[in-house]
């Protein structure tokens, strides 16, 4: 018996499930901290940093083949240091060293392995390595020719060297373009360049960005909306505001109609393995679906497809299902890999239970659905699914690179409800109510596969773009469960994750009755958003109260007052990190700078701050050199600027909400469109008292007999209030009379 399996390292007393997956390899992980870096001091040698997280399929892969081998482990802890990391748990590490990784090789990805000297500096890294040697060297090869290299004299030299060649690179890209503090921000045609610099990546066939593997790109697709909503606002629709719109649209209807989007309990994959987005790699994050779910739900307010609205609903129904802890708060993330079960009961060949397979919870033998669906439908249900989802006898996968999926069928839409009404001769309702019972009846039957490993840390940064998405659910669907899932996650973070006092914390991570972490830049960015954004929803004012001081704690601890931008951590937030660094770069997620900009644009429209002015457009201005270089890599930057330049008004509303005529009147003011209005609700003197200690304008606006009256405010004057949706709309329209606003 190989005892040294059953052995345990110093992760088991850890709270990150990535961490504790390794918890039991014989490698003697350490956690990042004091006791690693002591050691590599003492000892003299080089750090193996690993990086990962907990569904991260090459992440399970590597740890089979070489973490949890015992001769491998043997020379791990014989050469190295070694360090685990849980990248979503400390973005901050992540940022530093993927980016080094991505310098030194041209690309990165998880898991990333990178090798330090004592001190923290980077000198070598890569991401997978396969056990034995393939293309490249094995990881065995590696280990000990960096080992080898580190203890001679004369190549150790040249390793550090090379690290603090390194290192001074990091500083420059990671500490952002300083160079155009002092710019004047540029004007609409920003927005039309980046449009242009988009277009040039974009599939014309299959829609979205660059080719195979496809990620949707969520911080492109909202820029693209906004481009078309602010030419229209600002009376300036050209063919470009046009090419974006049709841009997004294109590419959420043919994410939709694939297999990226699971068409049996909603909510989207990670990303696309081949360019159509038919096969993907299944693991499902709570970033992703947040930021999907207000994609769609904008792009079903400004078509009306009702397929977006369909889109959406779904996929919050996944995440309030699946994703959901008791309280409020939501999950990470689930993996890609789970095992699969032959549901017709014709097993033969199969993985035994217990053996996992990427997909195995979502994919499906031909026979195995026939089999599942007549034992509740008739024949021609069967037939009818099968064409409207491509499904074929020898399955219907075109990319398999790695050979997993053959004989197995992933979901995805080829055939419209017409067709298929055609090809049936049936009527478009009867189609599509039979296609809605048999998805029903096959996802009641894959819940009795084994669910994969689902990461239940609650994260704040997360947690705030999926509040995000429910305020804006209920904004434009206007069910109730939306802003309630809202309101509790909001009661989690603040009963769970926020110490008050005369210096409030924010923490990062809870899990299992445990917070940790200090809150990084990100988490108060996308928490401060969700805050607004379910306040604008919602009126409930303890929300805007709590983002404002959020948003000057946010200052106190990251802003670069000097040289504008974000840093990720606030001084002395931990010693052994190697540097301060920013976030200016969209990637899948928009850059922390980019939506603080749009937060204290929002917040200084609402209480007159200067200061959240100034962060606002010193930001803007240090990003203006890079908007120009590489404007389609700061779609989220460039839609903050196209705010920056939208005319504004204040809308407040006094008297109760709950009347007929209040939701009219809320009607009017959300044709407007959101980035060009800050409104504000009084019910009642609790409202009242909260709102005037950040807007004291709105004390003394009152509505005699509690029937809602409007107050518009532009130009720093506010207008005699009104009451009928006819005069407010005259309000309104003369307010954006001229839909921009000069900058300087």
């Amino acid at each position: 018996m190989n005892t040294q399996a059953t052995k345990t390292n110093r992760l088991k007393n850890e709270k990150s499930p990535y961490l504790l997956q390794h918890a039991d390899n014989p490698v003697e992980w350490y956690p990042w901290g004091d006791e690693a870096f002591e050691k590599a001091k003492t000892e003299d040698k080089p750090i193996l940093v690993s990086i990962g997280y907990s569904t991260c399929h090459w992440c399970h892969v590597m740890a089979h083949e070489s973490f949890s081998d015992p001769e491998t482990a043997a020379l791990m802890n014989r050469l190295f240091v070694n360090i685990k990391v849980d990248r979503e748990e400390r973005p901050d590490i992540d940022r530093i060293y993927i980016s080094a990784v991505s310098a030194m090789t041209g690309s990165a990805g998880w898991p990333l392995n990178v090798f330090l000297a004592p001190d923290g500096r980077p000198f070598y890294g890569g991401t997978y390595f396969p056990p034995a040697r393939r293309a490249g060297p094995s990881w065995r090869e590696i280990l000990t020719a960096v080992s080898e290299a580190y203890t001679d004299p004369d190549k150790r030299k040249e390793l550090l060297q090379s690290a603090d060649k390194i290192e001074g690179f990091l500083r420059d890209y990671l500490d952002g373009d300083t160079s155009g503090t002092q710019a004047q921000l540029p004007g609409p045609e920003m927005i039309d360049l980046a449009v242009d610099a988009v277009s040039e990546t974009y599939d014309q066939k299959y829609g979205g960005f660059n080719t195979a593997p496809k990620f949707p790109m969520p911080p492109i697709l909202n820029f693209l909306l906004f481009a078309n909503r602010f030419a229209a606002h600002a009376k300036m629709p050209s063919q470009k505001s046009r090419k974006a719109m049709d841009m997004a649209l294109q590419t959420l209807e043919e994410m939709a109609a694939g297999g990226i989007y699971d068409h049996l309990g909603g909510g989207f994959h990670r990303y696309a393995t081949d360019a159509a987005w038919h096969v993907p790699h299944f693991e499902k994050m709570l970033y992703d679906n947040a930021q999907l779910i207000r994609v769609y739900i904008d792009a079903y307010e400004a078509t009306g497809n009702k397929t977006f609205a369909t889109v959406a609903k779904e996929a919050l129904a996944y995440v309030l299902r699946e994703m959901t802890h008791p309280d409020g708060a939501f999950y990470s993330a689930e993996d890609a890999d789970s095992p699969y079960v032959d549901l017709s009961g014709e097993a033969a060949g199969e993985a035994a239970v217990g053996e996992k397979s990427e997909g195995g919870f979502y994919v499906w033998r031909y026979d195995e659905i026939m089999h599942t669906l007549s034992t509740v439908h008739e024949n021609s249900v069967f037939d009818m699914f099968a064409y409207y989802y491509g499904l074929k006898p020898e399955g219907n996968v075109k990319t398999d690179p790695m050979g997993e999926f053959g004989g197995k069928n992933i979901l995805h839409r080829v055939r419209t409800i017409e067709e298929t009404a055609k090809r049936f001769d049936r009527s478009k309702e009867d189609v599509a109510q039979t296609l809605l019972q048999a998805r029903q009846t096959l996802f009641e039957a894959r819940n009795r596969r084994p669910r994969p490993h689902l990461d239940d840390k609650v994260l704040v940064e997360w947690n705030g773009l999926m509040i995000s998405a429910l305020a804006g659910a209920y904004r434009v669907f206007g069910d109730r469960q939306y802003l309630n899932a809202a309101d509790a996650a909001i009661a989690f973070i603040y009963e769970r994750m926020y110490t008050q006092g005369d210096t409030p914390e924010l923490f990062r991570r809870w899990r299992e009755g445990e917070r940790s972490i200090p809150a990084m830049a990100e988490d108060y960015a996308f928490l401060v958003q969700g805050l607004l954004d379910t306040y604008e929803a919602g009126f409930n004012a303890s929300h805007l109260d709590w983002a404002v001081s959020l948003a000057n704690r946010m200052l106190d601890l990251f802003y670069d007052e000097a040289r504008g931008g974000f840093y990720t951590t606030a001084d002395g937030q931990d010693r052994h990190l190697l540097m301060k660094a920013k976030d200016a770069t969209d990637n899948v997620m928009p850059s922390v700078d980019a939506v603080s900009v749009m937060n204290f644009i929002r917040l200084h429209r609402y209480t007159g701050n200067r200061l959240f002015a100034q962060a606002a457009d010193h930001t803007l201005k240090a990003s203006v050199n890079r908007m120009k270089k590489h404007p389609g890599a700061m779609p989220a930057m460039i839609r903050a600027l196209g705010m920056r330049l939208l005319r504004y008004v204040e809308t407040i509303v006094v008297g109760s909400m709950d009347t007929e005529a209040a939701e009219i009147l809320t009607d009017v003011i959300r044709a407007c469109p959101r980035e060009a209005v800050s409104p504000a609700w009084i019910d009642g003197e609790a409202d009242r008292d909260i709102l005037s200690v950040h807007m004291p304008h709105v004390k003394e606006m009152e509505s005699p007999g509690n029937r809602p009256r409007v107050f518009v405010c532009f130009d720093r004057t506010c207008q005699a209030p009104v009451t009928e949706p006819e005069m407010l709309k005259s309000l309104l329209d003369k307010a954006f009379e001229t839909p921009l606003q000069g900058v300087s």
